[in-house]
């Protein structure tokens, strides 16, 4: 799903002007956006864990199904509103803000997950996001993996390298994954998740780029015949707080926030590393074949989609040398 830049809706500002405050001492209520499976779901992984933590600390905690206070534009409406206290949202929020954010998501980025653990915790990055992001109602509290780093699934043939795209149509998410696939060769057409078994039993689209998990988790092995851990981009979610709720709350409570929400992570990363292997045997146990490139086939795709920066028309390309090079400074020995 994409997000398009929009005002509160009447609704959302109409609560935000008539409600009561909806910061309450020591309390949490989080929108999910996944089935509540530790095991498949990594941004649920994340949560639960938090929300552990946070009751071991004596806070009352409430968690919201998928959906059922609306979906990811209804949820980003009540965050900035300040009527909901914290959303699991689509990674795209932040760069319809904060554009630079795309930078994260260029192919290649990042080495493995173990460099974006490094990066959003250790350097001070997301500091200067949610100093942009504040007027705006939201705060970014973390950068949240789904599974591990994005492979290439497709129904029709073994993907080693680059020039194996040539021929497949693959669904993407938005149009910069269009241009990657067209960087790589391949056709594409933007296709919601939600409609991706359709178009896949159709002849629509013959394949998308995911974290291994995924078809496993929504069952959807049936649809695939191979897997490539072509390792383009990483996989996320943003655990995204409401400025209001997050500046209601005491130092101390900020820090325990904080804290739960960095245990949670290590969490999930450690839980990414050790099921990202456990994932892709489930996979060829499913019938999917699996192939591990060398070095030099990864390079080739990293080769082929290395120009994509130049399309951030919307960022300086001296910022995206810079954010590089913070990226760099930060990969895994």
């Amino acid at each position: 799903m994409t997000f398009s830049f929009r005002p509160l809706t009447a609704a959302a500002a109409l609560a935000f002007a008539f409600a009561a405050p909806a910061v309450h001492a020591q309390s949490i209520a989080i929108a999910l956006d996944s089935t509540p499976d530790r095991e498949t779901q990594g941004s649920y992984r994340y949560v639960d864990t938090m929300l552990s933590h946070l009751r071991d600390m004596g806070w009352d905690t409430e968690e919201f199904p998928r959906d059922s206070i609306g979906g990811e534009d209804e949820r980003l409406d009540q965050i900035r509103a300040g009527i909901l206290d914290m959303s699991m949202s689509n990674y795209a929020v932040t760069y319809q803000f904060v554009p630079e954010m795309r930078v994260m998501q260029l192919p290649y980025t990042f080495t493995n997950s173990r460099h974006v653990y490094d990066f959003f915790t250790e350097s001070d990055y997301l500091a200067s996001v949610n100093e942009q992001l504040a007027a705006e109602g939201m705060h970014v509290l973390a950068i949240v993996p789904t599974g591990g780093m994005l492979g290439i699934f497709n129904n029709q043939k073994e993907v080693r390298s680059v020039s194996d795209m040539e021929g497949l149509r693959m669904r993407a998410l938005d149009a910069n994954q269009l241009e990657m696939f067209r960087m790589m060769g391949a056709d594409g057409v933007v296709i919601p998740f939600s409609e991706v078994p359709n178009a896949l039993q159709t002849g629509i689209a013959n394949g998308y780029v995911n974290a291994s998990v995924v078809p496993l988790a929504f069952g959807q092995t049936d649809l695939f015949t191979n897997f490539t851990d072509a390792r383009v981009i990483i996989s996320a979610r943003v655990a995204l707080a409401s400025t209001a709720w997050w500046d209601g709350l005491s130092d101390e409570q900020r820090a325990q926030v904080e804290e739960a929400s960095l245990a949670a992570l290590q969490d999930v990363f450690d839980w990414v590393e050790t099921s990202q292997e456990e994932s892709m045997t489930a996979l060829e146990e499913a019938g999917i074949a699996v192939y591990r490139p060398s070095a030099e086939e990864l390079a080739t795709f990293r080769d082929a989609t290395a120009d994509m920066a130049e399309l951030l028309d919307n960022v300086d390309p001296a910022r995206i040398e810079e954010l590089r090079g913070m990226v760099a400074d930060h990969t895994p020995e």
